[in-house]
Protein backbone atom coordinates (compact mmCIF):
# COMPACT_ATOMS: atom_id res chain seq x y z
CA UNK A 1 0.00 0.00 0.00
CA UNK A 2 1.21 3.51 -0.78
CA UNK A 3 2.06 6.11 1.86
CA UNK A 4 -1.15 8.04 1.13
CA UNK A 5 -3.18 4.84 1.42
CA UNK A 6 -1.59 4.00 4.76
CA UNK A 7 -2.30 7.50 6.03
CA UNK A 8 -5.95 7.30 5.02
CA UNK A 9 -6.31 3.82 6.54
CA UNK A 10 -4.75 5.11 9.76
CA UNK A 11 -7.18 8.02 10.02
CA UNK A 12 -10.11 5.69 9.40
CA UNK A 13 -8.81 3.29 12.04
CA UNK A 14 -8.78 5.76 14.95
CA UNK A 15 -11.70 3.98 16.70
CA UNK A 16 -9.32 1.06 17.30
CA UNK A 17 -7.73 3.16 20.06
CA UNK A 18 -10.41 1.83 22.39
CA UNK A 19 -8.35 -1.38 22.59
CA UNK A 20 -5.55 -1.39 25.16
CA UNK A 21 -2.87 -3.10 22.96
CA UNK A 22 -3.30 -0.38 20.33
CA UNK A 23 -3.09 2.40 22.94
CA UNK A 24 0.02 0.72 24.35
CA UNK A 25 1.75 0.89 20.96
CA UNK A 26 0.69 4.54 20.66
CA UNK A 27 2.14 5.42 24.08
CA UNK A 28 5.43 3.73 23.20
CA UNK A 29 5.56 5.72 19.98
CA UNK A 30 4.87 8.98 21.81
CA UNK A 31 7.65 8.21 24.25
CA UNK A 32 10.16 7.32 21.55
CA UNK A 33 9.33 10.11 19.08
CA UNK A 34 8.31 12.77 21.57
CA UNK A 35 9.82 12.54 25.03
CA UNK A 36 13.17 11.03 24.03
CA UNK A 37 13.59 13.55 21.21
CA UNK A 38 12.72 16.57 23.37
CA UNK A 39 16.27 17.38 24.65
CA UNK A 40 17.65 17.35 21.10
CA UNK A 41 14.86 19.62 19.84
CA UNK A 42 15.31 22.07 22.72
CA UNK A 43 19.06 22.27 22.15
CA UNK A 44 18.67 22.98 18.43
CA UNK A 45 15.88 25.48 19.16
CA UNK A 46 18.09 27.40 21.59
CA UNK A 47 20.93 27.41 19.08
CA UNK A 48 18.70 28.62 16.24
CA UNK A 49 17.23 31.41 18.36
CA UNK A 50 20.64 32.67 19.39
CA UNK A 51 22.09 32.49 15.87
CA UNK A 52 19.18 34.26 14.15
CA UNK A 53 18.98 37.07 16.70
CA UNK A 54 22.75 37.57 16.60
CA UNK A 55 22.65 37.89 12.83
CA UNK A 56 19.69 40.28 12.83
CA UNK A 57 20.43 42.44 15.86
CA UNK A 58 24.17 42.59 16.25
CA UNK A 59 25.39 42.28 12.66
CA UNK A 60 22.62 43.72 10.48
CA UNK A 61 21.65 46.41 12.98
CA UNK A 62 17.99 45.47 13.32
CA UNK A 63 16.30 46.80 16.46
CA UNK A 64 15.84 44.39 19.33
CA UNK A 65 12.05 44.37 19.13
CA UNK A 66 12.14 44.08 15.35
CA UNK A 67 14.66 41.23 15.54
CA UNK A 68 12.45 39.31 17.93
CA UNK A 69 9.35 39.81 15.78
CA UNK A 70 11.21 38.68 12.69
CA UNK A 71 12.59 35.69 14.59
CA UNK A 72 9.04 34.75 15.64
CA UNK A 73 7.73 35.04 12.08
CA UNK A 74 10.56 33.00 10.60
CA UNK A 75 10.60 30.40 13.37
CA UNK A 76 6.86 29.82 13.63
CA UNK A 77 6.32 29.98 9.89
CA UNK A 78 9.24 27.92 8.60
CA UNK A 79 12.15 27.01 10.85
CA UNK A 80 10.33 25.29 13.73
CA UNK A 81 8.13 22.90 11.70
CA UNK A 82 10.80 22.24 9.07
CA UNK A 83 13.73 21.59 11.41
CA UNK A 84 11.57 19.55 13.77
CA UNK A 85 10.46 17.38 10.85
CA UNK A 86 14.03 16.96 9.60
CA UNK A 87 15.32 15.96 13.05
CA UNK A 88 12.48 13.50 13.61
CA UNK A 89 13.00 12.07 10.14
CA UNK A 90 16.70 11.48 10.80
CA UNK A 91 16.01 10.08 14.26
CA UNK A 92 12.79 8.09 13.98
CA UNK A 93 11.82 7.24 10.39
CA UNK A 94 14.75 4.87 9.84
CA UNK A 95 14.05 3.11 13.14
CA UNK A 96 10.37 2.78 12.29
CA UNK A 97 11.04 1.37 8.83
CA UNK A 98 13.72 -1.01 10.13
CA UNK A 99 11.42 -2.33 12.85
CA UNK A 100 8.61 -3.15 10.44
CA UNK A 101 11.00 -4.63 7.86
CA UNK A 102 12.54 -6.88 10.53
CA UNK A 103 9.09 -7.98 11.64
CA UNK A 104 8.32 -9.03 8.08
CA UNK A 105 11.69 -10.74 7.71
CA UNK A 106 11.17 -12.79 10.91
CA UNK A 107 7.61 -13.71 9.94
CA UNK A 108 5.94 -11.72 12.71
CA UNK A 109 3.63 -9.88 10.33
CA UNK A 110 2.45 -13.17 8.84
CA UNK A 111 1.79 -14.58 12.31
CA UNK A 112 -0.23 -11.52 13.31
CA UNK A 113 -2.30 -11.75 10.12
CA UNK A 114 -3.02 -15.43 10.72
CA UNK A 115 -4.24 -14.60 14.23
CA UNK A 116 -6.66 -12.09 12.76
CA UNK A 117 -4.76 -9.01 13.97
CA UNK A 118 -4.96 -6.06 11.58
CA UNK A 119 -1.46 -4.89 10.66
CA UNK A 120 -2.74 -1.42 9.82
CA UNK A 121 -4.68 -0.92 13.05
CA UNK A 122 -2.15 -2.50 15.39
CA UNK A 123 1.17 -1.40 13.87
CA UNK A 124 0.65 1.44 11.41
CA UNK A 125 -2.11 3.61 12.89
CA UNK A 126 -0.48 4.09 16.35
CA UNK A 127 2.82 5.00 14.72
CA UNK A 128 1.25 7.54 12.37
CA UNK A 129 -0.83 9.09 15.14
CA UNK A 130 2.08 9.11 17.57
CA UNK A 131 4.36 10.86 15.08
CA UNK A 132 1.64 13.39 14.24
CA UNK A 133 1.14 14.33 17.88
CA UNK A 134 4.86 14.29 18.69
CA UNK A 135 5.82 16.45 15.71
CA UNK A 136 3.05 18.95 16.41
CA UNK A 137 3.97 19.36 20.09
CA UNK A 138 7.73 19.36 19.51
CA UNK A 139 7.33 22.08 16.88
CA UNK A 140 5.92 24.41 19.53
CA UNK A 141 8.65 23.44 22.01
CA UNK A 142 11.24 24.21 19.34
CA UNK A 143 9.65 27.60 18.63
CA UNK A 144 9.36 28.41 22.35
CA UNK A 145 13.03 27.59 22.96
CA UNK A 146 14.07 29.77 20.03
CA UNK A 147 11.91 32.72 21.11
CA UNK A 148 12.98 32.60 24.76
CA UNK A 149 16.63 32.50 23.71
CA UNK A 150 16.12 35.39 21.31
CA UNK A 151 14.29 37.45 23.95
CA UNK A 152 17.07 36.87 26.49
CA UNK A 153 19.69 37.86 23.92
CA UNK A 154 17.81 41.03 23.06
CA UNK A 155 16.39 42.18 26.41
CA UNK A 156 18.34 40.35 29.09
CA UNK A 157 16.35 40.30 32.32
CA UNK A 158 13.42 41.95 30.55
CA UNK A 159 12.88 38.96 28.29
CA UNK A 160 9.46 38.15 29.74
CA UNK A 161 8.11 41.58 28.87
CA UNK A 162 9.45 41.23 25.34
CA UNK A 163 7.68 37.90 24.92
CA UNK A 164 4.46 39.37 26.31
CA UNK A 165 4.53 42.19 23.76
CA UNK A 166 5.38 39.70 21.04
CA UNK A 167 2.37 37.53 21.91
CA UNK A 168 0.09 40.54 21.46
CA UNK A 169 1.29 41.36 17.93
CA UNK A 170 1.90 37.83 16.59
CA UNK A 171 -0.93 36.93 14.16
CA UNK A 172 -3.00 33.87 15.17
CA UNK A 173 -2.68 32.60 11.60
CA UNK A 174 1.06 32.13 12.18
CA UNK A 175 0.37 29.85 15.15
CA UNK A 176 -2.21 27.86 13.19
CA UNK A 177 0.17 27.48 10.28
CA UNK A 178 2.90 26.24 12.62
CA UNK A 179 0.57 23.63 14.12
CA UNK A 180 -0.78 22.56 10.72
CA UNK A 181 2.71 22.09 9.33
CA UNK A 182 3.92 20.15 12.36
CA UNK A 183 0.98 17.73 12.31
CA UNK A 184 1.08 17.30 8.51
CA UNK A 185 4.82 16.72 8.41
CA UNK A 186 4.60 14.19 11.25
CA UNK A 187 1.86 12.24 9.51
CA UNK A 188 3.80 12.20 6.24
CA UNK A 189 7.04 11.06 7.90
CA UNK A 190 5.35 8.15 9.67
CA UNK A 191 3.29 7.10 6.63
CA UNK A 192 6.37 7.02 4.40
CA UNK A 193 8.41 5.12 7.00
CA UNK A 194 5.67 2.53 7.54
CA UNK A 195 5.17 2.09 3.79
CA UNK A 196 8.87 1.50 3.22
CA UNK A 197 9.11 -0.84 6.20
CA UNK A 198 6.15 -2.97 5.12
CA UNK A 199 7.45 -3.10 1.55
CA UNK A 200 10.86 -4.39 2.68
CA UNK A 201 12.01 -7.28 4.82
CA UNK A 202 11.84 -10.00 2.20
CA UNK A 203 15.55 -10.63 2.82
CA UNK A 204 18.13 -9.48 5.33
CA UNK A 205 19.58 -6.92 2.95
CA UNK A 206 16.16 -5.26 2.55
CA UNK A 207 16.21 -3.91 6.11
CA UNK A 208 18.94 -1.23 5.72
CA UNK A 209 17.58 -0.40 2.26
CA UNK A 210 14.13 0.21 3.75
CA UNK A 211 15.65 2.40 6.48
CA UNK A 212 17.65 4.63 4.12
CA UNK A 213 14.79 4.81 1.63
CA UNK A 214 12.41 5.90 4.40
CA UNK A 215 14.69 8.79 5.38
CA UNK A 216 15.21 10.01 1.83
CA UNK A 217 11.58 9.75 0.80
CA UNK A 218 10.34 11.32 4.02
CA UNK A 219 12.65 14.31 3.55
CA UNK A 220 11.51 14.76 -0.05
CA UNK A 221 7.89 14.53 1.08
CA UNK A 222 8.40 17.13 3.82
CA UNK A 223 10.00 19.61 1.42
CA UNK A 224 7.25 19.02 -1.14
CA UNK A 225 4.54 19.59 1.49
CA UNK A 226 6.25 22.78 2.66
CA UNK A 227 6.22 24.03 -0.92
CA UNK A 228 2.50 23.26 -1.10
CA UNK A 229 1.91 25.28 2.08
CA UNK A 230 3.76 28.24 0.58
CA UNK A 231 1.86 28.07 -2.70
CA UNK A 232 -1.51 27.83 -0.94
CA UNK A 233 -0.72 30.70 1.43
CA UNK A 234 0.72 33.19 -1.04
CA UNK A 235 -0.70 32.25 -4.43
CA UNK A 236 -4.06 30.56 -3.82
Amino acid sequence: MSSAGLLWASLRGLPALRYWPVRRVLMKQLYFCGIEALPLLLFVGVAVGGIVVAQLHYQIGQSGEGSLQLLATITMGELAPMLTAILLTARSSSAMASELALMRFHGELTSLSRMGVSIHLYLVMPRVLGMMLACGVLTFYFAAASLVTGAIAVAGFGWLQELTRLALVLPPATLLQCLAKGVTFGAAIAAVACARGLAGGHSGTDVPIAASSAVIRALLTVFALDLVFIVVRYYA
